[in-house]
């Protein structure tokens, strides 16, 4: 870009050019003095205009075309074209954002981003704003208290290696040892609700064809998740502040390396 420019505008190219001109003159993470004059100077560019592109890929991580009206990157898909390919598709595989994504090749940003202009409208049932009848449903949390001091001290008796049991619950509000409920019911009820079921019998009938459908990996998946829970549960003392371990199941299970069961350290018992 040494040359004189015929047009006022910059490409893609040219800016492109400029920061990649000056991150080869970054050092620690910093411009030295004088980059951006060199830089101007190198370019045959007036100095404001390389501060200008430079601080757009600080801030934006590009520098777009700031002209008025339609410019810029073109969408890949339109609102139209998006409109046009989830009307297509059947009730039942509309059901959820990952369901439209998988059935019309989209990505799920583009869903998201659809949805959020407005483009893409969300639907429930018609019925539930006809209903007037509204059932509340304990939710029965006895797992959290079904098992208390004086049951263990009355069966501790039955035991003569000396082990003490005393109670520690987990703290309520903590699914992450809930492991049937929300990791494979859920999966099982996921793949449930891509079909329609009108009648009861319709109901368990696609409930078993979910639960043949959902392949043994995901069931491998949810309790080698279960283990790992239970052994940074111990590591924590009982306690529910923790993040969610992180096996790389998938990547272990392609290499052949994923183990059937999570060590627990011996410090731990």
């Amino acid at each position: 870009m040494t040359t004189s420019r015929a047009n006022r505008e910059l490409t893609t190219d040219d800016k492109t050019e400029v920061v990649k001109y000056l991150q080869d003159r970054m050092s620690l993470g910093k411009l030295p003095r004088g980059s951006i004059k060199a830089a101007a100077a190198a370019l045959n560019l007036n100095r404001k205009t390389v501060s200008g592109i430079w601080k757009d890929f600080l801030t934006q991580g590009s520098s777009p075309s700031k002209k008025a009206g339609r410019v810029g990157r073109k969408l890949r898909y339109t609102p139209e074209h998006v409109t046009q390919l989830v009307q297509e598709l059947p009730q039942e595989e509309r059901s959820t954002m990952r369901d439209i994504a998988t059935a019309t090749g989209l990505t799920m940003g583009t869903i998201c981003r659809n949805l959020k202009s407005g483009t893409l409208e969300r639907r429930s049932s018609r019925l539930k704003p006809v209903s007037k009848r509204v059932v509340i449903q304990h939710d029965n949390a006895s797992p959290h208290a079904s098992v208390s001091d004086g049951v263990l001290d009355a069966i501790q008796g039955h035991f003569a290696d000396g082990w003490e049991f005393r109670v520690r619950r987990q703290p309520p509000n903590s699914p992450d040892l809930n492991v049937l409920d929300l990791g494979f019911f859920a999966s099982i009820q996921a793949l449930q609700y891509k079909s329609v079921s009108r009648t009861v019998d319709d109901v368990i009938r696609s409930t078993l064809a979910a639960f043949d459908e959902l392949s043994e990996e995901k069931l491998d998946n949810v309790f080698l998740t279960l283990q790992a829970v239970m052994r940074i549960v111990l590591e924590h003392n009982g306690d529910n502040h923790f993040r969610l371990p992180h096996l790389h199941k998938e990547a272990m299970r392609r290499a052949g390396t994923l183990v059937a069961n999570v060590a627990c350290p011996v410090s731990l018992l």
